[in-house]
């Protein structure tokens, strides 16, 4: 009796079947409001923070010819060059402002919630698509993500796709157009960023498992993402020579880094309080329960398979970091961020009993909008604001004016996008005559800091002091406050001569920031 009282299966393609060949399911209400909300989520506050570093990358990679592109992406990332192509022509269009750039992952964000919500349903229940849908229309990672002008947002759309063209494939029935998606879907999202090769691969076991009799079908279904990963073998090469691109990875220890990880897929990477972090492992551990000893075989089936799928995306990686090479991180793993939600959702969407888990899923989705809104509101959370700092810089220019910013150059590096025109980075051996420097300076902060993500993470080089003998020829003139920074200004009786090296010893002038602002 338990069985026939169970809500209709949700409005997707049945697992084998074509949905071209179905009469066209009635579109979902509540799929419509959720997608709805988590276009708003994404929309809100998307050109107010001024581009961080990492975006900054993106603005050099596209604004230039197609040979600069490849040149940049090659010495200067650890990512595919596929995104950064895509994003080439998209400024050409829309423009580079932050909006602009950004709203290309804005639009992935928001497609990425269907696609949970047609990969759940196609394994069981209309709940659980439901309850997928939702918890990643508010999940805090993916909002992050959906408004910055990074893959990542991208490669969680893809990664998605390419776990529901997977589960349909598994299905028995499933015929060579089924394959031939998954071949489609698995071989762009690796294109998007090597880390995907994992879920990929992870697929590729489940798919071979379910049709053994079909194994040539499966092998050749692989045969897209191998010629992807041959084409990409020499940009590999190439950025992996580059140290830089990676040994600022290895700088903060595995364990934090594994810690990072999972704090972000569960509250996003700018987390407002650990206390709620255990608040939605806690939700994770009632869905794991729910499934395992209340759930039927078919949602034990459901639920295993897509935490398989995103368990090895994060897990395989981490193994080959522990044995070879380390550039284990957070944001790469975002392919089975989806996938995991999934699992998560069918766990909550059991019907026996059914409060229990929509009571834990109200819980995790209301957590989820907390650190969302939070973020909105907090500046410590945010991006560093590189827009307010060249603000005050410009709003009482001297002639010659120079700013210390730290002493390690690239993560101002985005000011070059908002000091006034002409202004630039002081050469390590230039002279230039001031008669006012400023000096940016951290405020003390009570936000975490993680992996340079939030607005305290990118001050943490701030505070050079100026040295003596520059002291002695300056004198304070008032200090500018802006939240988390403070601008401290210096004035000059007559012209001083500096350098990067006067003004930062004993910092090494090569690494250091000192931007000149004409007057």
């Amino acid at each position: 009796m338990a069985d026939t009282a169970r809500e209709a299966p949700a409005p997707v393609a049945a697992p084998g079947t074509d949905p071209g060949r179905r009469r066209r399911a009635r579109v979902d209400g509540w799929l419509v409001g959720i997608t709805a909300l988590a276009a708003a989520v994404r929309l809100w506050g998307l050109g107010a923070q001024s581009l961080w570093y990492d975006e900054w990358l993106t603005t050099e990679a596209t604004r230039g010819g197609l040979r600069d592109l490849v040149h940049h992406v090659a010495t200067r990332e650890g990512i595919t060059p596929p995104y950064f192509l895509v994003m080439w022509g998209w400024v050409r269009l829309f423009g580079d402002g932050e909006v602009a750039l950004r709203s290309l992952s804005v639009l992935a964000g928001v497609a990425t919630v269907p696609v949970a919500y047609a990969m759940v349903g196609a394994l069981g229940r209309r709940r659980g698509a439901r309850l997928a849908a939702a918890l990643v229309a508010v999940n805090p990672m993916l909002v992050w993500y959906s408004q910055e002008a990074r893959p990542y947002s991208l490669l969680a759309l893809l990664g998605a796709l390419s776990a529901l063209a997977c589960v349909r494939a598994r299905a028995a029935g499933a015929g060579r157009r089924d394959l031939g998606w998954w071949a489609l879907a698995a071989a762009a999202v690796v294109a998007v960023h090597y880390f995907a090769a994992f879920l990929v691969a992870a697929e590729a076991v489940a798919l071979a498992a379910a049709h053994r009799d079909r194994w040539r079908a499966v092998a050749l279904a692989c045969l897209p993402t191998a010629a992807v990963g041959l084409v990409l073998a020499p940009v590999a090469l190439e950025q992996q020579s580059h140290a830089a691109n990676r040994d600022w990875i290895a700088a903060f220890t595995l364990t934090s880094r594994v810690q990072d990880a999972g704090r972000s897929a569960l509250l996003g990477p700018s987390m407002p309080a650990d206390r709620l972090w255990w608040v939605a492992a806690a939700v994770v551990a009632v869905a794991a329960g729910l499934v395992l000893v209340r759930g039927s075989r078919a949602e034990r089936a459901a639920a295993g398979l897509l935490a398989a799928l995103g368990g090895a995306a994060v897990i395989v990686p981490l193994a080959v970091s522990v044995v070879g090479v380390d550039v284990f991180l957070g944001r790469y793993l975002v392919a089975g961020l989806v996938p995991l939600i999934g699992a998560v959702a069918v766990g909550l969407g059991v019907p026996r009993p059914p409060a229990v888990g929509l009571v834990a899923a109200a819980t995790l989705a209301a957590v989820s909008l907390i650190v969302v809104v939070t973020v909105q509101t907090d500046p410590e959370l945010q991006r560093p604001d590189w827009r307010s700092v060249a603000a005050a810089v410009d709003a009482d220019r001297g002639a010659g004016a120079v700013l210390v910013v730290n002493v390690n150059g690239g993560q101002s590096s985005p000011l070059a996008r908002y000091l006034p025109a002409g202004a630039r980075r002081l050469g390590a051996r230039e002279h230039v005559r001031v008669d006012r420097i400023d000096v940016l300076v951290g405020l003390p902060a009570d936000r975490p800091c993680n992996m340079f993500v939030g607005r305290a993470c990118g001050m943490v080089f701030l505070g050079a002091p100026l040295p003596p003998d520059v002291a002695a020829a300056v004198t304070l003139d008032r200090r500018v406050d802006l939240d988390p920074f403070a601008v401290e200004r210096y004035r000059a009786d007559a012209p001083v001569d500096v350098t990067v090296a006067r003004l930062l010893a004993p910092a090494d002038p090569a690494g250091a920031a000192v931007w000149v602002v004409p007057g």
